[in-house]
């Protein structure tokens, strides 16, 4: 299979994924609010969240991983693949050991220091059940995962995701209803996702028999985890110690509310993502391969994941409100509605979403050392502002202090990958973000003067289609016009697939 092929697979697969999971996603947390309280729904988040800083024992392998796999896969060299892979193998199992003692630990200090009425023997079974999936993730199915990236076949792994979770969603809604207990509900997500990792091993272990992790294991390969930890840890810092903070300082109902717009904002957002993993594996091996290549291919390529990133955020901040407001109907515990906090989040994922561009170059380069401190000064950033600004204005506050941070980093992201590795100035990506921003600036108060009352989910719906053709047809035009060049390029690389795929009907 060509890498067009695995391209369009990645994001067709990929897109099915982020709109099940949205669809699905939204019914779940409702009814856990309706049916358990908003306190159990926060408590949720908040271990999600925890759980997300103990995956710093993975040390930054995978990403040192992914990186290293690049070159050997472009050239086909299964020797130096097998290699690299053994020393990930050797990394995930002790993870995965780690991971499981960490585990247990937190089922049993957790509950004591949390302010909740939520019974303690509770909260420890959802810690148990929510952490042995990341268990069996490291001891079996991670590191294949990562190879399957490298591959351009990060849709076997989208479509056993999807798979599960449309199972999993199901069998909790069914639970939920049936009136049974938390534990039961989320040990039935646990099990189920079990079978993910026997597919995923399964399909490797098929289609490439070629990979032997019994050979001598090239750690040298992975030396540069070391750097890509420091990275993490302040990538887990900026990114989820909103939630964490939450719990301490406004409590579980507080949390709710945050996790609900964050919920939906990050089904936005993994759309994005699926956009931009459709193509990271040519960009990736483009730039170890064929550097003239890549240069043509990530003008056009910034372009339109730029148009893309911020139409979907336009969309998002003109439907977010009034989804809320539908979606909160007979919601008594805590208020939901805000008119404030759609704007924040959506400034925030701007931020961080249309950096990507900049970002994936500093990552094909392997710069992880040059970048850290930047990183670092990004993280104390955000905790120190969100620390000052809760006190102040709750939500708000870490939301802002998340801002401030973004506001220093995304800039400097850009103007890194531009200057220091691609060797040019950042004019053109600034100049991108200049007119998508005027972009969005006439569409949201074009399209909110226009827009009429909503109050149930088939009137949104409608709204929200003609909303979304309407800004990415703006969008779309609007940047081909300034990109002619991206704008040529993408109309070649579309006719080329379109003949190559007549001539083989032929």
């Amino acid at each position: 299979m060509d890498k067009g092929k695995r391209s369009v697979k990645i994001f067709i697969y990929g897109l099915i994924s982020q709109v099940i999971t949205l669809l699905l996603g939204i019914i779940i947390p409702k009814l856990l609010i309706v049916s358990y309280g908003s306190e159990v729904n926060g408590l949720l988040s908040s271990v999600r969240q925890i759980f997300v800083y103990v995956a710093l024992l993975e040390a930054g392998i995978g990403t040192a991983s992914l990186q290293a796999l690049y070159a050997p896969m472009a050239k086909g060299d299964h020797q130096k693949t097998s290699e690299i892979m053994a020393a990930t193998d050797h990394y995930y199992k002790r993870t995965g050991v780690l991971y499981g003692i960490c585990v247990l630990i937190l089922a049993l200090i957790y509950p004591i220091f949390i302010n909740s009425e939520i019974p303690m023997p509770v909260v420890a079974g959802v810690i148990i059940f929510q952490g042995a999936s990341g268990v069996i993730n490291y001891l079996f199915q991670g590191k294949f995962a990562i190879l399957l990236r490298v591959d351009g076949k990060s849709y076997i792994t989208t479509n056993a995701t999807t798979i599960v979770n449309v199972a999993s969603k199901f069998a909790q809604i069914i639970l939920i209803l049936m009136g049974c207990d938390i534990l039961v509900v989320q040990g039935a997500y646990f099990v189920i996702n079990l079978t993910q990792m026997l597919y995923i091993t399964w399909y490797v272990k098929k289609h490439y028999s070629w990979l032997d992790l019994k050979v001598q294991p090239n750690y040298s390969s992975l030396s540069q985890s070391k750097n890509v930890i420091i990275h993490q840890i302040s990538g887990l810092i900026f990114n989820n110690t909103d939630i964490l903070v939450l719990t301490y300082f406004c409590g579980l109902k507080v949390v709710s509310v945050y996790s609900l717009y964050a919920l939906i904002i990050n089904c936005v957002s993994n759309i994005i993502d699926t956009i931009c993993s459709s193509v990271e594996f040519i960009l990736g091996q483009a730039f170890n391969s064929d550097r003239q290549r890549f240069l043509k291919l990530q003008e056009t390529y910034e372009t339109y994941y730029l148009a893309v990133s911020f139409a979907f955020f336009t969309v998002t901040l003109i439907m977010l409100p009034s989804f809320i407001e539908i979606y909160s109907v007979g919601i008594t515990d805590a208020v939901y509605v805000d008119k404030y906090l759609p704007f924040l989040f959506v400034v925030l994922n701007i931020l961080m979403y249309s950096r990507r561009t900049s970002s994936q170059i500093i990552n094909f380069a392997g710069h992880f050392k040059q970048t850290q401190l930047r990183s670092i000064i990004e993280s104390i950033i955000n905790l120190s502002v969100s620390l000052v600004l809760v006190y102040y204005i709750g939500i708000y506050g870490v939301l802002i202090g998340t801002i401030a941070a973004l506001l220093y980093r995304t800039n400097d992201v850009i103007i890194y990958a531009n200057c220091n590795i691609l060797g040019r100035k950042p004019w053109k990506t600034y100049r991108r973000w200049i007119q998508n921003i005027v972009v969005m600036i006439v569409c949201v108060w074009m399209i909110n003067y226009i827009l009429p009352p909503m109050n149930d989910y088939f009137i949104w719906a409608l709204n929200a289609i003609w909303v979304f053709l309407l800004c990415f047809g703006m969008y779309f035009a609007v940047d081909s016009l300034c990109d002619r060049k991206s704008f040529y390029m993408i109309k070649e690389i579309i006719g080329n697939a379109f003949l190559k795929r007549i001539k083989k009907k032929k």
